[in-house]
């Protein structure tokens, strides 16, 4: 690298007339600057400017943080500060807060130890007034912000007349006698949303339009989120027109209108836009109105430069941009009265389907519509809980006179004795078109395949994951106090014993946390996993590979007491805790550990946020033992319509109905889920999910020859029977194993008959 040195000697003046010509310092000879300028082109010499700023104290640094770079609105903010900059001695820095207070909080500090000169921020933090006033205004550091204003702080702001807009593309919806208007959002804590949600209000009242509440959504400000809430929204009422308050909330509604068979001429679509060259076909929306994006940018930047260049006279301003006009991508027109939704064709089939209650099928129920436009035909679905949906299968299979259930979703346990009973229709011959190498290696071997048949198709994959608080792992003191304590370094435990200990540091030598860990142990679909996960990592089991119980050994007593402790350490009301409020525990920050099956983790936005801020990391299960949990979809054997209820199983294991089912919050075994770059990114977790299937393996109950297979839901009932009498105190862990081996053995001998 060629230094000033070299360019002084090539140039043949002294490093200090180089000097001056590049710092503009001192007067140097028009003859002597020509050499010079053609030594530093010939020797590519860069001056280094972060050695310049710490020796004269000029630092040349500008922060720009924005939320994102997805929305093209954000990109041309960004085009306009950028060309602002340009040839003044100023270096832009970019960073991304993705709307998380914590990330935009943690830039700044870095920023701040390169003592950026001043910053241009879009903020999530519309009330931490304080941070801003420490670290800029008292400092006297200049600060604009962009669209969402920060109440209480004397600070440069620049935005749209978000109000006049919103309210002109609602007034122009309402002249053309649409009604049924929804507006998609962000969080009304954020000026601009907050003028948005007025404006479309305001426009309606003043109409004669009662605002009706539901009328409103909101998102986080993603395409994901505003997909996820228009499926809901499309779940339950049709509306006339949407606007949105972004691109980017245009774009998920427009996504989840296309897949559901809707058009811009079926419900138009109107959001915010900017200003682009190809103005009709930059975006799908109906129509936006078209923000000089561009422009805001380089005011922003043209304030902060005058507050650099006069920082002692020049006020802050509070600017708001006008000029703007709203165009039609597509006319707006209103043929008929009422909604336009697409028309489905004629059918007089319904295909009945049976399925878990659970947040994942719900969302599922979203996507319906797709499969009935495509296949031509009505759906209804019947949902229960786990308890009852297993009894439901085989009391519509054995009663003649009930109508059976076309598609029932059944758990991996269930499999075995489902088809051995014929309750499930093989499927085996319609597999022969089907690529069935999209699923996860060899997981139908647990999910559909019976004897060498196959009986079914998987839909959720769900191994057991370790989630922990991040930031209580991390932090030093806590860190340095475990490691006293117990002789060992505070991390993800790889073994029960250690995750014990660690419960018991945050339950009782900690005031950090209230708990180390919940247990659920309401009933016996959530309390017994907590034993054979235990089980398995000791290397035990409640049956031999011939069918023969073989719960008399110390791999069980090992089991049992590391239950035990765990149960003493766990939050005390265990008796009470299910699957579902035990995440909740955690997610609230009652707990500092949870072991738990991901579709009980249901607020994929809140996980991703978390995580992303470092609050909660996620790891293999100490013992690295996890249980697989995971539902398949089979056909029943006395339906009528098989053809059609094997097309409902292939469009559900359709690789982008799985990303769609992703985005809704479930996890499929299809293997491109997991593989899947945009959405590890927005779920970045994923990668442990498909990593711990190579470790995971479900629970099934034995298969005793002669067609014989034991249910799974009685062995359940008796091994947790006496764990609820052990958990209760009323007799030692030997003699729960011994009864419970009893009786298991008693079941064995029964069934065999």
């Amino acid at each position: 690298m060629a230094t000033i040195k070299d360019v002084a000697h090539m140039a043949g003046v002294s490093i200090a007339t180089v000097s001056n010509y590049l710092n503009q310092t001192k007067p140097v000879s028009r003859e002597a600057s020509a050499r010079i300028q053609k030594a530093v082109d010939a020797l590519q010499y860069a001056q280094n400017l972060s050695a310049k700023s710490l020796k004269s104290s000029f630092y040349t640094d500008i922060g720009v943080i924005l939320p994102n770079f997805d929305d093209s609105y954000y990109v041309q903010i960004f085009q306009g500060i950028e060309s602002t900059f340009q040839n003044t001695g100023y270096y832009t820095n970019l960073a991304f807060s993705y709307d998380i207070p914590d990330f935009e909080q943690n830039t700044i500090h870095n920023f701040l130890k390169k003592q950026i000169r001043g910053l241009i921020l879009v903020s999530c933090q519309p009330d931490n007034w304080k941070f801003y006033y420490d670290h800029f205004t008292s400092d006297k550091r200049p600060l604009v912000l962009l669209d969402r204003d920060i109440r209480s702080l004397d600070a440069n702001f620049v935005s749209f007349d978000n109000y006049s807009m919103i309210q002109r593309i609602t007034e122009r919806l309402l002249e053309q006698k649409y009604t049924q208007i929804f507006l998609i959002s962000g969080p009304e804590a954020f000026e601009c949303e907050s003028n948005c949600i007025h404006g479309f209000f305001d426009s309606l009242e003043s109409n004669g339009i009662l605002p009706d509440p539901s009328f409103l959504i909101r998102t986080n400000l993603s395409k994901e989120d505003s997909f996820r809430k228009t499926i809901q929204l499309l779940h339950s009422r049709t509306p006339e027109a949407i606007i949105a308050t972004s691109e980017s909330l245009a774009v998920g509604v427009i996504e989840a209108f296309t897949i559901l068979g809707y058009s811009p001429e079926d419900i138009p679509v109107l959001t915010l836009g900017e200003e682009h060259w190809n103005l009709y076909t930059h975006s799908f929306a109906s129509g936006s109105a078209v923000r000089p994006a561009i422009k805001l940018g380089q005011t922003a930047a043209t304030l902060l430069l005058e507050q650099l260049d006069s920082p002692l006279t020049k006020e802050n301003e509070k600017v708001i941009l006008k000029d703007t006009y709203i165009t039609s991508h597509t006319p707006l027109r209103r043929l008929l009265p009422g909604p336009h939704p697409p028309v489905k064709a004629a059918s007089d089939k319904t295909l009945h389907i049976l399925m878990l209650d659970t947040p994942q099928v719900h969302a599922l129920l979203g996507l319906l519509r797709n499969f009935e436009n495509q296949y031509h035909m009505n759906v209804e679905v019947t949902i229960l809980s786990h308890h009852y949906l297993y009894e439901t299968i085989q009391q519509t299979h054995r009663d003649p006179s009930k109508i059976p259930y076309d598609v029932v979703m059944y758990d991996i346990p269930w499999l075995s004795a489902l088809a051995s009973e014929n309750i499930l229709e093989d499927i085996t011959p319609d597999l022969k078109n089907m690529d069935l190498d999209i699923f996860l290696p060899d997981c139908l071997k647990y999910f559909s395949i019976f004897n060498h048949r196959y009986y079914g198709l998987p839909f959720m994959y769900a191994p057991q994951i370790f989630y922990y608080r991040k930031d209580l792992f991390e932090n030093p003191d806590l860190k340095a106090d475990y490691e006293r304590q117990n002789n060992i370094t505070l991390r993800p435990p790889l073994t029960l014993k250690e995750f014990n200990t660690i419960a018991n540091f945050f339950t009782n030598q900690t005031k950090a946390i209230d708990y180390g860990i919940s247990i659920p142990a309401a009933y016996d679909e959530c309390l017994a996993p907590e034993l054979y996960m235990r089980l398995r990592a000791f290397g035990g089991s409640l049956f031999d590979s011939k069918g023969n119980v073989c719960l008399d050994r110390d791999a069980s007593l090992k089991a049992y007491l590391n239950l035990l402790r765990s149960v003493r350490l766990a939050k005390p009301d265990y008796r009470t805790a299910t699957d579902v409020s035990v995440v909740q525990d955690f997610l609230k920050g009652d707990t500092a550990m949870l072991i738990t099956y991901p579709s009980f983790l249901t607020d994929v936005v809140d996980l991703r946020k978390s995580s992303m801020i470092g609050s909660i990391g996620y790891h293999h299960i100490p013992g690295r033992s996890p249980l697989l949990g995971g539902w398949s979809l089979g056909i029943s054997s006395r339906s009528s319509q098989k053809k059609e209820a094997f097309s409902f199983l292939q469009w559900i294991c359709n690789e982008q109905i799985a990303n769609y089912f992703a985005l809704l919050g479930g996890q499929s075994a299809i293997t491109s889920t997991y593989t899947n770059d945009e959405l590890i990114k927005l779920y970045p977790w994923l990668p442990l999910y498909h990593s711990t299937y190579q470790y995971t393996r479900p629970t099934v109950p034995p298969d005793l020859g002669n067609h014989t297979i034991l249910s799974q839901n009685d062995i359940d009932a008796i091994v947790c029977r006496w764990v609820y009498e052990l958990l209760d105190e009323k007799l030692e862990v030997q003699d729960a194993i011994a009864g419970t081996h009893a009786e298991l053995e008693n079941l064995v001998r029964q069934s065999a008959r």
